[in-house]
């Protein structure tokens, strides 16, 4: 009857409602990233900065229901990555804040004070206003759920290191690497990071191949400052003495055994001793990923422009989305920049003990077939999607000869 419809109509919409509370929002596949974090045009017109983020922490909701098993509670850890200005680092952060075993964790992106400095327009003389280079590279960061970024010569930073349960470094510059690692053992041995746990290093593959070609030039030595006049030149260069003088450092401190310049142990020592130890009673681990050249421009959400962009990297992106992993330093090749950032964010996340005081090679595979292929262009902003912890999880999984290590599910940060 016409004076019944309204109440129907009002039933079935209650119905439809209950049925939604009940069913989990739907993976959107790899062009929702895309669709969410595009700051074209669109993007600008878009409501602010906290609008935003609170609409994506509403869609996100029903998935944060179940999380997986890790080794990252969002309740307590604080992560600090190190190396932003580069696109490693910045793909690392983008993941944490996104994938389901690390969302809703208090990510801290530190930053050098030369990213808050502001200089003069170089292409205007009379321009009174300062420039700002790395600035929409932190407002971009910023606008990811739970990511903060910080000022290193502050008193914030120090608050945030006392807090930090996880730290990655994942500097491309070997000397930035080097230094990162420097202080933060410093600051270790002081007694400012009490709650850390785990750290997480990018490498180099080649690193105990340094005598032998073609590692042997990308290792040469220079001078930095010659023919200035009043300075005097400093060494520069060797960028595989500096990632493995870092690595040591870090197994050091760590209380590991360091190892020689060609990966073995020292006399008296027994690889087999070491790889049998338990590391979950330490204060701290570390795990070492060696990477080859990095390639590939990572995802439209931390690539601030077009100019950033090129061909080779894009194609990169698209045609070499799988990997290969192994213990050591074995491979020869590149690496994809959001597949190893994907990797350095398994190593926080797992709670499997092999990844304990490890080092592990990583390079890109492929290309894939057609298939994946399709659709895909990353200066469109149409990136592929990032790979899946469980792929990482078969890569590092125990061959044959391994089988006998023992599986842990100790959390490599404080319970």
């Amino acid at each position: 009857l016409p004076f019944l419809l309204p109440v129907l109509s009002c039933l079935r919409q209650n119905s439809a409602h209950a049925c939604l509370r009940r069913v989990s929002v739907p993976n959107l596949g790899p062009m929702a990233s895309s669709i969410v974090t595009a700051r074209g045009p669109l993007a600008r017109s878009s409501p602010g900065p906290k609008s935003f983020r609170a609409c994506r922490n509403l869609a996100r909701a029903p998935r944060l229901r179940f999380f997986p098993s890790a080794a990252i509670d969002p309740t307590r850890d604080t992560i600090v990555v190190f190396g932003c200005k580069e696109r490693t680092a910045q793909c690392a952060v983008d993941q944490l804040s996104k994938n389901t075993r690390s969302a809703g964790t208090t990510i801290t992106v530190c930053l050098p004070h030369s990213s808050y400095v502001g200089v003069k327009n170089p292409f205007n003389a009379m321009a009174s206003e300062l420039l700002f280079a790395d600035k929409v590279t932190i407002e971009c960061l910023s606008d990811l759920d739970c990511v903060d970024a910080v000022d290193q010569s502050t008193t914030a930073y120090a608050d945030v290191l006392a807090e930090a349960t996880g730290v990655i470094i994942a500097n491309e510059y070997a000397p930035d690497a080097l230094a990162e690692t420097v202080e933060l053992l410093a600051r270790i041995k002081a007694g400012k990071v009490p709650k850390l746990r785990r750290v997480v290093f990018l490498s180099h593959i080649g690193v105990e191949r340094r005598t032998l070609d073609p590692y042997k030039t990308l290792n040469r030595k220079t001078k930095i400052g010659t023919g200035v006049i009043g300075r005097t030149p400093t060494d520069g260069g060797a960028p595989l003495d500096k990632w493995f003088t870092a690595e040591n450092l870090l197994r050091v401190g760590a209380g590991d055994v360091p190892i020689n310049d060609d990966g073995s142990y020292p006399a008296g020592v027994s690889a087999e001793t070491v790889s049998r130890k338990d590391w979950t009673k330490n204060e701290w681990t570390y795990t070492v990923i060696r990477v080859g050249d990095l390639r590939g421009n990572g995802p439209t959400s931390v690539v601030f422009g077009d100019a950033m962009l090129t061909l080779v990297d894009n194609a990169f992106d698209v045609r070499m989305q799988d990997i290969t992993m192994e213990r050591g330093d074995r491979f020869d090749g590149f690496t994809k920049r959001l597949s190893v950032a994907v990797v350095m964010n398994r190593m926080l996340t797992s709670t499997q003990n092999r990844v304990l005081n490890k080092t592990f090679s990583c390079i890109s595979t492929g290309p894939v077939d057609r298939e994946r292929r399709k659709g895909w262009d990353v200066a469109k902003g149409r990136s592929p999607p990032p790979l899946e912890d469980k792929v990482v999880d078969e890569e590092i999984a125990p061959k044959e000869e391994e089988s006998g290590e023992t599986e842990g599910a100790a959390a490599p940060v404080p319970t």
